[in-house]
């Protein structure tokens, strides 16, 4: 079925690469406010000559693009994908400049074409094939594209708010997928929620010599003894109340993450570690990867960090830290422990810069969108493994009381999303347009 859609897309492979390399030549970096409205330009004309009716809607910050066709069918399918990127930095680690796209070795480099501009243009070139070939699509279709995912996404709700009938749908495709090291596909059915703070403390009006330091207090040991209240040894988070209301894994999804290969060997290889946090293996490690939150620290800035020898007390210290977050936890409440923690513990001088946050959400294991799913992978690409969640974060929430997400694309582990030398592989690029066919075939007759 659909033939002629499936014949256009292999055919036509090369247009949708250099569709893709389009969107990828524009720097389109959200945490530096770059690019934002000619690439939000860009994918609406893309949406509109895919055939689809088309709006940009501004918000505080980037505009969500938003194409529709509404073709009176009994069923309506959303996607949902982001335009933004991270920063490409360090510039020096790639092997080609990251917006300059290259095909090298059956793979397209640059930065986003992992995450998510591969995706976001192979959607709409498998709508634009429906149109092209003059055949008739058997669902409705509604994309939602926002520019600003990789900061948080902190204006999307501006969008949701006024348009819940908008993105409504009977069933979603979430912005990212891929393979796994065996080549196995694999769809995710929710995301952690994540809080992400800034703290930071002043001691001194200005640096000092460190020679001082035998009568003056440091900002940096400062920041360093609260930090050491957060967490203990064994990596249990000590802010009083944290892991209240948290929900464990169903016994469904235990029953799913059994049959998971974690892929235990390779990763350690991959990432040169011995064993994982406190000896975690086998089921412990899955609970741990799908359900447990964390308290990471992602960077801390303080004094002098240049070459060579600088000795100086530093005056001011801060630090970046991310909480990741289970059902039943949200991210204003970890805002008002953490506060209260802090306090209790004699930091109170140390102020909390509240970044982004937003709760997790997850699409049951049992619902009937994820069956058609993994009945169209089948017929794409064979076994799909389905995760019950994913550790990593995204404004799912904002979707999933309207919508049943489900997240797979067109990536693979050697992707290197939010690393230099991020890339995709054309020939997943092109069966995860045929894999979208097959999701709306297979949707029409739901």
């Amino acid at each position: 079925m659909y033939e002629e859609v499936s014949r256009s897309i292999d055919d036509d492979l090369h247009s949708s690469v250099d569709a893709l390399k389009k969107l990828v030549e524009i720097p389109t970096v959200a945490a530096k406010g770059e690019g934002i409205p000619e690439t939000s330009e860009l994918v609406e004309r893309m949406l509109r000559d895919a055939g689809l009716e088309t709006q940009i809607h501004p918000t505080s910050g980037a505009p969500v693009v938003t194409g529709w066709l509404d073709v009176g069918a009994k069923r309506t399918l959303l996607f949902y994908d982001h335009y933004d990127v991270q920063p490409a930095e360090p510039m020096d680690l790639w092997a080609s400049p990251p917006f300059e796209p290259e095909v090298r070795e059956g793979r397209l480099w640059g930065r986003g074409v992992a995450d998510n501009k591969g995706d976001t243009t192979s959607r709409i070139q498998v709508i634009k094939a429906f149109k092209e070939t003059g055949t008739d699509l058997p669902v409705n279709i509604k994309f939602v594209i926002e520019g600003e995912e990789e900061i948080g996404s902190p204006h999307l709700p501006e969008y949701t708010k006024k348009n819940k009938d908008f993105i409504t749908a009977d069933g979603g495709i979430w912005e990212f997928g891929g393979a796994d090291i065996d080549g196995i596909q694999e769809a995710w059915l929710g995301l952690k929620g994540i809080y992400y703070v800034e703290l930071e403390v002043e001691r001194l009006s200005k640096n000092v010599h460190s020679s001082l330091a035998c009568i003056l207090p440091s900002a940096a040991y400062r920041l360093v003894w609260a930090l050491s209240t957060l967490r203990d040894g064994n990596s249990r988070i000590l802010i009083d109340g944290f892991y209240d209301g948290m929900k464990p894994l169903t016994k469904a999804e235990i029953k799913a993450i059994e049959k998971i290969d974690l892929h235990e060997a390779d990763f350690k290889e991959i990432y040169a570690v011995d064993e994982y946090l406190n000896g975690l293996s086998g089921m412990e490690l899955k609970k741990a990867y799908y359900g447990a939150p964390t308290c990471n620290i992602c960077g801390i800035t303080s004094g002098y960090q240049g070459r060579g020898s600088m000795t100086v007390l530093p005056a001011k210290a801060s630090v970046k830290i991310d909480f990741r977050l289970i059902e039943g936890m949200h991210p204003d409440e970890i805002h008002r422990k953490l506060r209260r923690h802090l306090d209790s513990h004699g930091f109170n001088d140390i102020k909390i810069g509240y970044i982004e946050g937003y709760p997790p959400a997850k699409t049951p294991i049992s619902h009937p969108f994820v069956k058609i799913v993994k009945a169209a992978n089948r017929r794409v690409f064979g076994d799909l493994i389905i995760h019950p969640t994913s550790p990593g974060s995204g404004p799912l929430y904002l979707f999933n009381r309207y919508v049943p997400m489900v997240s797979v694309g067109c990536s693979d582990h050697l992707g290197n999303a939010h690393s230099p030398n991020e890339s995709i592989s054309l020939e997943n690029f092109r069966r995860a347009q045929h894999r979208i066919v097959a999701i709306i075939d297979e949707m029409s007759r739901w």
